[in-house]
């Protein structure tokens, strides 16, 4: 991801001033190219635009009915969008501060927007709902490209834009694709999750996308109100568990009830927003907006910026070679270049072999480290409750003694046992994935000198070096196996049993049920980080492939659409020629203004 010095404010803006000048030359440059090239032109300014009002788009992100509407509602301290029990319409809805409540409806069959007046009969939910909504405006038959609604909350004039998006995971498979192309547009995120039901696997594979594209994403989970405490915790637990996938360790999840808040909101209760946890995210949002919101927006347009011009430098070099190679001749090089293919897959598929049995091994090696952890977790916790079975005589005493050593103890050795044996795990996985980094590098640099000597189009592949990805090592878990190690109780067994026989009956079951934690926190020291390892491990095989096969499919095309455009214009074109080769030479430089 494209990243921003935060050294000073004076380097942020001296970056922004940068960014803006790039932005500027290069839709002129687009510009002067003509019309192959005037979508470059939109989308240049689209950025530059953003930049110079410093328009930071928060999305508020999730699956169908989790809420989004509702937050959204709550932190603007109206009941502005609808919230129907129908999913929304795949369209976007962007809200921007103003003095004063309004909207337009922009479609894409019609220049002129529908606007909302304040002065008329319906309210703006109302208005919105026959344009977002399945029931006011099916399957988008009027044609709505985007909402923009004004509003005068003071969440909005620090520069912010909220975001509501189609929820994924809705019967209305357009949605989700629209939830998808809004990404680009977006700069962080809130994404949002209720207990009905957890957090889903499309969800988590929505969230890999977002996690590549979004600098900064805050998570909450709704709808906590109709838990318990108890539940609220497990809920917490689960979806922490889940995200630790995404991040070194958990991030923060804000337990919150955007139904409650909107209701505080709405009544100036502020007591009723502290208790249903809009607080704090209001806190959260106002806390990065004052530290981060400059450097996650300029990091944002950065990556923007480089990916336009890395695409823009792409169709440059196609239209030079469309002028340059006769047609036989690129016709026989592209020929060549297919004929070399066969060899890189069987390579290819050799080095996928090799990374399994890499993997293989290092499980042993995890395997072997968690052994010794079994040990050594014997040693220290099982030989203190033999102790105290031996010397305590009076079975309620032993078993209250027992259950707080084994449960200070658990934790006090397994979290940091967790630690040293994922370093220890991270160290050998490096190892043997730089390895497999080298070879794979060696293979893709094999697909482009092949393709420099035939077709001098080079294609700008990710660097070999990023493509490994730091084994996301999960902390130890001390709300996984918790027991009272008695479910009869001492007071039943009181009653049933003779004081000898407790005491024997309750030696066994302590002993037995000591060994089986010590067990289930081993087992869980292995089962997380062969998950990782594996997560790992496939990510990176993953992108290996990726990696070759967008330098094999770039370079096939480039010189695919270079006949094409040669058969179409045998002409020589001089003057175009020399056009493009004098733009080129002015994006390079602007590539390079922006990575310095």
């Amino acid at each position: 991801m494209f990243n921003v010095s935060t050294d000073e404010n004076s380097s942020l803006a001296a970056f922004a001033g940068t960014l803006n000048q790039i932005l500027e030359q290069a839709s002129e440059l687009a510009s002067e190219l003509g019309d192959d090239f005037a979508r470059y032109v939109i989308d240049f300014d689209q950025v530059c635009q953003r930049l110079g009002e410093g328009r930071f788009h928060l999305a508020v992100l999730g699956q169908f009915k989790r809420g989004k509407s509702t937050l959204l509602n709550a932190l603007l301290g109206d009941d502005l969008l609808p919230t129907d029990i129908l999913p929304v319409t795949a369209i976007p809805t962007f809200i921007k501060s103003g003095d004063e409540v309004g909207a337009a409806v922009y479609f894409l069959n019609r220049e002129k927007p529908e606007r909302f007046s304040a002065d008329g009969e319906k309210s703006l939910a109302a208005f919105l709902s026959e344009y977002v909504t399945e029931a006011g405006n099916p399957h988008n038959r009027l044609l709505v490209r985007r909402v923009e609604i004004s509003h005068p909350a003071q969440l909005l004039k620090q520069g912010v834009v909220l975001v509501d998006t189609p929820g994924v995971g809705s019967t209305l498979k357009h949605n989700t694709e629209v939830a998808h192309q809004i990404l680009p547009e977006c700069d962080a995120a809130l994404f949002l999750v209720s207990p009905d039901p957890p957090i889903t696997e499309m969800e988590l594979e929505y969230l890999e996308q977002i996690k590549q594209q979004l600098p900064r994403t805050f998570y909450l989970l709704n709808k906590v109100d109709f838990l318990d405490p108890q539940e609220q915790k497990s809920s917490l637990l689960f979806l922490s568990d889940q995200l630790r996938r995404f991040y070194d360790s958990a991030p923060q999840v804000m337990p919150i009830s955007a139904r409650k808040g909107l209701q505080a909101r709405l009544a100036g209760d502020m007591d009723g927003w502290n208790k249903s946890g809009m607080q704090l995210v209001e806190r959260n949002l106002i806390d990065f907006f004052a530290r981060e919101k400059q450097q996650v927006l300029l990091q944002a347009l950065g990556q923007r910026t480089g990916d336009l011009l890395n695409d823009m430098e792409m169709q440059l070099k196609l239209c030079l070679s469309a002028l340059q190679l006769p047609v036989a001749e690129l016709q026989e090089k592209l020929d060549q270049f297919r004929s070399t293919l066969p060899d890189v897959e069987r390579e290819q598929l050799a080095a996928e072999d090799i990374l399994a049995g890499d993997l293989k091994r290092v499980v042993e090696k995890l395997s072997s480290a968690t052994e010794g952890v079994r040990e050594r977790a014997k040693q220290k916790i099982l030989q203190q409750v033999e102790g105290l079975l031996e010397s305590v005589e009076d079975a309620e005493e032993m078993e209250r003694r027992v259950q707080q050593t084994v449960a200070g103890e658990i934790e006090q050795f397994f979290a940091p046992a967790m630690q040293r044996t994922a370093e220890l795990v991270q160290q050998e996985a490096s190892a043997v994935l730089t390895a497999n980094q080298k070879q794979s590098d060696k293979l893709i640099e094999q697909v482009r000198r092949t393709a420099a000597e035939l077709f001098d189009i080079p294609y700008h592949a990710p660097v070999g070096s990023k493509s490994y990805r730091q084994l996301e090592a999960p902390a130890w878990s001390s709300d996984l196996f918790i027991s009272d190690m008695d479910p009869l109780g001492q007071t039943l067994s009181r009653k049933l049993f003779s004081k000898k026989f407790r005491r024997r009956r309750t030696v066994k079951r302590l002993r037995e049920e000591s060994r089986k934690l010590v067990n289930q926190n081993v087992a869980q020291i292995h089962s997380a980080l062969h998950k990782s390892l594996e997560k790992s491990f496939r990510a990176f095989g993953a992108e290996l492939r990726e990696q070759l096969e967008k330098t094999i499919s770039a370079t096939r095309k480039a010189m695919e659409l270079a006949l094409q455009r040669s058969e179409a214009h045998s002409q020589a074109h001089a003057a175009r020629e020399l056009l493009l080769q004098q733009s080129m030479q002015k994006l390079l430089r602007l590539k390079e203004s922006l990575t310095q």
